[in-house]
């Protein structure tokens, strides 16, 4: 099937075309990314990426830490981010570390080089030697580019703390530790699962039938997602994906829900749009009329977050286009630098705004850095594919730390980049394989690489103690 991007562009008020078709670039940036992290073994733990006996629940036996860029000053970010550090420091004991300085990320360096310099590889983690799995890079992806968050998240549970300014940043520690530290705070045994659906929009219709419906009711081989540990779904599809109607799910005043999914078109904006720093990956809402117009009345960002938002403690999922950033260069244009995203890179505002509310805001979210496809959950021949959202989903439910429950998708990079590595072999060899089919299997690849966590990777829900098993909200 062709490819399904699940962005609108603002100047066209369409959606993003597919990549341009020219092979020779593809081959190119195969090549080079096969020397730091495509050629990277899959990992043959389960569970996630940690040597056998390693409890990845456990941050006293996986260790956690912050990566700083070594060129630059962490002092200021270290006394914002306390409430977080004393939290983490008194779980993982001798398994602690913060790598700044000379022990930070060097300009240039690769995964790959930074874990060698520190006892490491790019293979498995053993945190028994110094590095821990949990690792939070801190600062913007200009400090510290995607590129080494997608490498590193190859062989450890890597977030991104990356938040507007200093009070910011002490915002979303203090939500974490505040939530941590108060066994009475708790979440709704609920997935609120937000999806548009728009009669004139393929991409959408495509995303509401295969993932969106069965996830809610089920689809006669899978029950709907959570129901088997206990917890209720909400839908809010179609006509009712409305930009109030995001607003009401993330207000309710019976409580927050554990888990927020949300399925839709993600805005994008030229790099010169002075629109683009706000609203970057804004949702796309139900309220949108159709293509050739739309305005800020038809998407959710930052600043449409309500004020009385009742949040702390949940997880977010974003799937949409530029939900979680933007990188300066589109990944997926076959020409390297040919079009420019973003006058730098950047993490996308409505997640920060969501994670740093001062009543408390979101633990963390997981979402797309640059486009999303709808290669996320259908197959080549246009099957449902939607185990890998819900093995994240049910992991997230049964209370695994964020960084290690999204494991899935940095295994299926690695299986995807072997698939390639082997077309492309197969065509120096005299097989015959297509310009299509190697940008096709290149973007599914990199589709999968480009799923990143925002926020500590070793938050986990908390789901109050009642049961719901068997509840379904229609």
């Amino acid at each position: 099937m062709e490819p399904l991007c699940f962005g609108i562009d603002a100047a066209t008020c369409r959606p993003l075309l597919p990549p341009v078709q020219d092979v020779v670039p593809v081959l190119r940036a195969a090549e080079r990314q096969a020397r730091d992290a495509v050629g990277a073994p899959v990992p043959d733990n389960k569970d996630c990426c940690v040597p056998y006996g390693v409890d990845p629940n456990s941050l006293a036996q996986s260790g956690w830490g912050l990566i700083f860029n070594a060129t630059e000053d962490s002092a200021p970010y270290l006394e914002a981010l306390q409430p977080l550090i004393h939290l983490r420091e008194a779980e993982s004991g001798g398994r602690f570390r913060v790598f700044a300085g000379a022990d930070g990320w060097r300009p240039g360096e690769s995964a790959s080089k930074w874990l060698t310099r520190h006892g490491a590889s790019l293979s498995m983690i053993s945190p028994v030697h110094g590095v821990p799995y949990y690792l939070a890079i801190v600062g913007p992806p200009t400090s510290i580019p995607f590129s080494f968050q997608y490498s590193l998240d190859i062989v450890a549970a890597v977030g991104r703390l990356d938040f507007g300014d200093l009070k910011e940043l002490g915002a979303y520690a203090s939500s974490v530790a505040q939530f941590e530290a108060d066994a009475s705070r708790t979440t709704r045994r609920s997935v609120e699962i937000f999806a548009t659906c728009h009669d004139f929009d393929r991409a959408t219709q495509l995303f509401t039938e295969r993932v969106a419906r069965p996830f809610c009711a089920g689809d006669g081989v899978d029950l709907p997602i959570g129901k088997s540990a206990g917890f209720s779904v909400t839908p809010i599809l179609g006509a009712d994906a409305t930009k109030a109607g995001l607003a009401a799910a993330l207000s309710r005043s019976s409580g927050p829900p554990s888990l927020i999914f949300t399925g839709s078109h993600g805005m994008v904006f030229d790099s010169q749009d002075s629109r683009q720093a706000a609203s970057q990956g804004a949702l796309v809402c139900q309220d949108w009329a159709g293509y050739g117009s739309i305005g800020a009345s038809d998407w959710f960002s930052a600043q449409d977050v309500p004020l009385n938002a009742n949040v702390h403690g949940t997880i977010h999922f974003f799937f949409a286009c530029y939900g979680a950033g933007s990188p300066e260069f589109d990944d997926f244009n076959a020409v390297p630098g040919a079009k420019r995203c973003a006058p730098a890179s950047m993490t996308a505002r409505l997640p920060q705004r969501l994670m740093t509310l001062p009543q408390g805001g979101v633990l963390a979210t997981l979402g797309h850095v640059d486009k999303a496809w709808a290669s996320s959950f259908v197959s080549k021949r246009g099957n449902a594919q939607t185990q890998g959202f819900r093995d994240v989903i049910d992991r997230l439910l049964a209370g695994h730390r964020v960084g290690a429950a999204t494991d899935h998708f940095n295994s299926q990079w690695g299986v995807l980049g072997t698939e390639l590595a082997d077309m492309l072999l197969d065509r120096e060899y005299g097989k015959e394989v297509s310009d299509r089919e190697l940008l096709a299997a290149r973007t599914i690849r990199d589709d999968c690489r480009n799923y990143v966590v925002l926020g500590d990777p070793a938050v986990r829900l908390r789901p109050s103690s009642q049961t719901t098993e068997g509840l379904l909200h229609v």
